[in-house]
């Protein structure tokens, strides 16, 4: 038991917080943006454990958005509603996503033990995206999230790590959750 908590505990940790943090977020939750800021430190040391780069630095960029969105969040003056995305921004996020995916994948490509670095810096593009768009209390992040978690499924188990795997599982069932749960707000 001693040896698997050493083996896994740090993966178990970002596991419980990444949940709670996407939990509140479906409820709507400030708090949830403190879970995910502990989830996305706890998760910077594994992805650079198991090299991969391109998540590595995302856990920085949500430790950021996570600051981002408490305070958007905590405006007592600014009441945020969920809300749907213009065309054109969709396209831009869209855009903006894939253009980040290329030249982040470019310059992590001759990285020595980096893995699928343009489909993980593509992936990177989106959860940027995602969690802005989740910031700014937009329904299409719960779709965006949809999409990179089913793939992320498969790079995780690839890499050998099942509990991040089934974890992202969970992150799926709750993002079809939350999109469902806000679209009934917006009707």
């Amino acid at each position: 038991m001693i040896k698997f908590i050493q083996a896994h505990g740090l993966e178990y940790a970002g596991i419980i917080t990444a949940l709670l943090g996407v939990f509140y977020s479906t409820k709507q939750r400030k708090i949830a943006w403190i879970w995910n800021f502990i989830a996305s430190f706890i998760y910077g040391i594994l992805f650079y454990q198991v090299g991969l780069y391109s998540d590595m630095e995302l856990q920085g960029v949500f430790m950021s958005m996570a600051i981002y969105g408490y305070v958007q969040w905590n405006q007592p003056f600014q009441l945020l509603e969920v809300s749907q995305s213009s065309g054109p921004n969709l396209i831009i996020g869209i855009g903006g996503s894939v253009l980040f995916g290329v030249i982040s994948g470019y310059l992590h490509h001759d990285l020595s033990n980096v893995s699928f670095p343009y489909l993980d810096a593509t992936l990177t593009g989106f959860s940027i995206w995602g969690t802005y768009l989740a910031a700014k209390m937009k329904i299409e992040n719960w779709l965006v999230w949809i999409f990179v978690n089913i793939i992320y499924i498969g790079i995780y188990i690839y890499k050998g790590m099942n509990g991040t795997a089934i974890l992202y599982v969970i992150f799926l069932i709750f993002a079809f959750r939350g999109f469902y749960t806000w679209k009934k707000k917006l009707s």
